[in-house]
């Protein structure tokens, strides 16, 4: 007994000092592995796959419909007057005797009855296909769900990268600030600028840390966002980000695009289900119309006392036939008539947006493709400006405003230059939803 309670305590401590942390520790994910992680724990993915099961049940009642239903009871009631335990059977009048029950005030019963749906205008196969369509409407839902949350996924990791590329900049630019004040401070100790100098020097490191705070609380605020949407709770937790290859070019053309989408769009193929459903509910309505054709049947025991009964039974089939209902039926159908038309103009005004979708992701690639090769140029030329610029001043034949200048406009180039690139990702993300596909190693539908 004793070794076995060492041998627990080791156990325990060997697994409490073996456990990886859950806070303070730092993560590394690539951009597929990000994306990974988000479609295992984000929270409102869950959600769209537990509607995908509650539509299951529901399918599921659907179809008990078309069951029998069977039912027990029992119970005790005093009534006023005496009551038969059983039917009074008179016989005709050649028979010799007349059977009477027993007439009690208390009576005591139990039994059990059933009821088989046999014909109701094809209503409980309506009510069938509604559900199963319900249900294929759910799994279209979580599929447009997982492609927003991979859209916007892709488009916070990728801002994160421009931030990161953003900080590096405005650091390097705080960095040469810095190395120019101090050589501003060495010529004014020489005699050789004026102190405005210094002081426009001062302003504009003061204003390159203050970007550079900015962007970092941008950057911070950015990878939370991200953390929310991967489902990530551990709030301590430091996430590290891969760099991903440039997305691979070319990209479809706008025709070939909009009709990609019109087949895999899950919104798309949503609303086509939406307007089945819609229809079988109008032939669910109309099926009002017909009579309803069912069995029926019951056992039944009743008793003055608990302990001794008289037993009873019958067996039928019923049908009913409606004739006035007040215009009931004929509004009902109206009624999903009128929704077949709202879903109709619904799946128009999707392939409207389709294709506003599309060509809007079509230009936004064009764009950035555009910026990157102006801002690429830009880029080169702002370096070459600074160095030169460095050069003068640095040799006394030009200004500080000039050197000033130059890192501004090497900062704003380097921010355009980036700002194209991730945006480039951003739009082919863009297309890559507005076709309703999948990037590689996302776990298509």
């Amino acid at each position: 007994m004793r070794k076995r309670f060492l041998a627990i305590v080791c156990a325990c401590c060997v697994g409490f000092f073996c456990s990886p942390p859950s806070h303070g520790s730092e993560v590394t994910f690539d951009l597929e592995g990000a994306i990974e992680f988000a479609l295992e724990h984000n929270p409102s993915l869950r959600i769209s796959e537990k509607d995908i099961t509650a539509e299951g049940f529901g399918v599921d009642a659907a179809r008990a419909d078309r069951m029998p239903k069977v039912d027990f009871g029992s119970g005790v009631t005093t009534y006023r007057y005496p009551q038969p335990l059983t039917p009074i059977v008179i016989t005709l009048p050649l028979t010799p005797a007349l059977s009477l029950p027993n007439f009690e005030k208390t009576v005591y019963d139990a039994g059990a009855s059933f009821r088989l749906p046999l014909y109701r205008g094809g209503r409980v196969t309506g009510n069938i296909r509604i559900a199963e369509m319900r249900k294929a409407l759910a799994q279209d839902n979580y599929r447009a769900s997982r492609q927003d949350l991979i859209y916007n996924l892709t488009s916070v990791y990728h801002k994160i990268l421009q931030l990161q590329k953003l900080l590096q900049a405005n650091e390097a630019s705080v960095a040469q600030l810095e190395s120019h004040e101090r050589d501003v401070s060495v010529f004014l100790k020489a005699g050789t600028v004026p102190r405005l100098d210094l002081l426009k020097t001062e302003v504009e490191l003061a204003h390159a840390r203050q970007n550079v705070l900015l962007v970092r609380n941008n950057l911070e605020s950015t990878f939370e966002l991200l953390k929310n949407l991967m489902g990530m709770e551990e709030t301590g937790t430091t996430i590290s980000l891969v760099e991903p290859p440039r997305s691979p070019g070319p990209y479809p053309s706008e025709e070939e695009s909009i009709a990609t989408a019109l087949l895999k769009r899950p919104d798309y193929q949503a609303v086509a289900k939406k307007k089945a459903i819609a229809e079988d509910r109008i032939r669910v309505a109309q099926g009002m119309w017909f009579p309803d054709v069912y069995g029926a049947g019951q056992y039944i025991k009743r008793g003055a006392d608990a302990t001794s009964y008289k037993e009873d039974w019958y067996l039928g089939l019923r049908l009913t036939i409606p004739v006035f209902d007040g215009g009931l039926i004929r509004s009902e159908v109206n009624r999903e008539k009128t929704e077949l038309e709202k879903v109709r103009q619904e799946e128009r005004a999707l392939k409207l947006a389709i294709r506003r979708d599309v060509r809007d992701a079509q230009l936004g690639i064009s764009n950035t493709l555009d910026r990157i090769k102006v801002a690429e140029t830009a880029l080169v030329d702002a370096r070459e400006r600074l160095r030169v610029e460095r050069l003068k001043y640095e040799t006394g034949s030009g200004t500080s405003t000039e050197m000033i200048d130059a890192q501004t406009a090497l900062l704003r180039s380097e921010n355009d230059y980036y700002q194209a690139l991730y945006d480039r990702e951003i739009a082919l993300a863009s297309l890559r939803k507005a076709v309703g596909e999948y990037p590689a190693g996302a776990g298509g539908p």
